[in-house]
């Protein structure tokens, strides 16, 4: 572990609630370094008290065999929405730890985390409809903020007198969630969830719990949100805006020039690394694969039904029937 590593696991590992923002085009190995920083999470379980350990909350997207490389990493369980399934498929005799929990609404996820299990919310798959995905997602974080406030959530296998877990969201792809301005659907909902990251994002590091995220460019991500991170890893292809990091913009040509799994380390008033490669820790297709079975669709709400013709003409003959107001008198 070389001067820079130290410095992430002592100034980002290592604070509780503090969020980090990876950057990088597709195929830069964004997904290989947040498996790296979860596993650097596991290997801190051997220096730290159990009551310091953080609860890792991996979002899903369903687009590879993710799942079953975190099992490589720890135990896992998987939250899955109640009529939907995943079915597992190894290609040796591996002894995957996985376990299962199904949920029926969104809100319940937060009182379904084990704090010794890397906790993988199965959601984006099961969405199929576009249209449905920012509501249940604006739904998750509003129920987060809410409990999280209240002191609400306490993860599983956590010990009974901590009153504020750490907890950490790994999100690839997390502009997904917050989009930028002309960067997602446009829908109400979907600026619905973004809003609500916005509004919270520091008030959740105080609560001690931090978004550990990924973006394929910087303005893909909303504003409100991507000024947040205090901490950023540059992949090959990050570019940062002379608007917002002029300091950082001055290196985009270095930034760009990466090589695929290299990485700069960049922590607060922009001072950042050399290059170094992140070890690869494999893929998930290698030890099998996953189908996913079901669907969750959105609720239609209820249509109101329009008045008929007839009811129009019998609401106006009411209305002529009505005795006339006389008019007023000095």
């Amino acid at each position: 572990m070389n001067y820079w590593q130290r410095r992430f696991k002592r100034e980002i590992l290592l604070s509780p609630g503090k969020h980090c923002l990876l950057q990088g085009h597709t195929g830069a190995g964004k997904t290989n370094l947040l498996m790296w920083v979860v596993d650097g999470f596991f290997k801190l379980r051997e220096e730290l008290p159990s009551n310091e350990w953080e609860t890792l909350v991996w979002f899903d997207r369903g687009k590879s065999s993710e799942i079953l490389q975190l099992c490589k990493l720890g135990p896992v369980r998987v939250l899955i929405p109640e009529g939907c399934d995943l079915e597992i498929n190894t290609f040796g005799p591996e002894d995957l730890d996985i376990e299962k929990e199904y949920f029926s609404n969104p809100s319940q996820i937060w009182h379904l985390l084990d704090r010794d299990r890397i906790n993988v919310i199965c959601l984006q798959r099961f969405l199929i409809d576009p249209q449905a995905f920012p509501p249940v997602v604006s739904k998750l974080f509003k129920s987060l903020i809410l409990d999280s406030f209240n002191y609400k959530i306490h993860p599983e296998n956590c010990p009974p007198s901590l009153l504020l877990p750490r907890i950490t969201l790994i999100i690839d792809e997390i502009n997904n969630i917050a989009p930028s301005k002309g960067q997602g659907s446009g829908s109400r909902e979907e600026s619905s969830a973004g809003a609500w990251i916005q509004q919270n994002v520091e008030q959740l590091r105080s609560q001690k719990i931090r978004l550990v995220g990924s973006t394929h460019g910087w303005r893909k991500l909303r504003p409100g949100v991507r000024s947040s991170f205090p901490s950023h890893i540059a992949l090959p292809g990050a570019y940062y805006p002379s608007s917002e990091k002029p300091k950082l913009a001055r290196f985009n040509r270095l930034f760009e020039t990466l090589e695929t799994g290299q990485c700069c380390l960049i922590f607060e008033k922009d001072v950042f690394s050399d290059p170094f490669k992140v070890p690869y820790l494999g893929r998930g297709e290698d030890l099998g694969f996953i189908l996913y079975h079901g669907q969750m669709k959105k609720k239609k709400q209820p249509q109101q039904k329009k008045p008929s013709y007839e009811t129009l003409l019998q609401a106006l003959a009411q209305l002529a029937q009505q005795p006339q107001a006389e008019p007023f008198k000095n």
